[in-house]
């Protein structure tokens, strides 16, 4: 599953942002559980020049489970407030519904704009 989810890590901004994402199929075909996603965000954010990571791990029930980390100006806890989630500057985290295009787009957007 790990595997799967760096894999698919997509970059943005030159590189400072980085973000992936975990299907429920990923854990299924794997045979991960959930609490073996936990440190996904936390190798996203070792690959060089990153400078803010962010990861979406789809739920039993439906939606996803957002993680931000940081090492620059963004404030994670500010922008998982938008959200409905919270933390600190350096790692926060929310719950957002929707698919996975929808939800990653609207999440991306807000980090993007303050990183930029």
């Amino acid at each position: 599953m790990v595997g799967r989810a760096m894999a698919r890590a997509e970059t943005e901004l030159d590189g400072r942002l980085i973000y992936t994402w975990i299907e429920r199929a990923d854990f299924e075909a794997t045979g991960a559980l959930p609490t073996d996603s936990e440190d996904v965000i936390n190798l996203t954010l070792a690959v060089g020049g990153t400078e803010g990571a962010v990861i979406f791990v789809e739920q039993p029930g439906g939606g996803f489970k957002i993680s931000f980390r940081s090492r620059c100006k963004m404030d994670c806890s500010q922008v998982a407030e938008q959200f409905g989630g919270g933390g600190h500057k350096a790692a926060s985290g929310a719950f957002v519904e929707g698919s996975l295009e929808t939800v990653r787009r609207r999440v991306l957007d807000a980090v993007r704009a303050t990183m930029e």
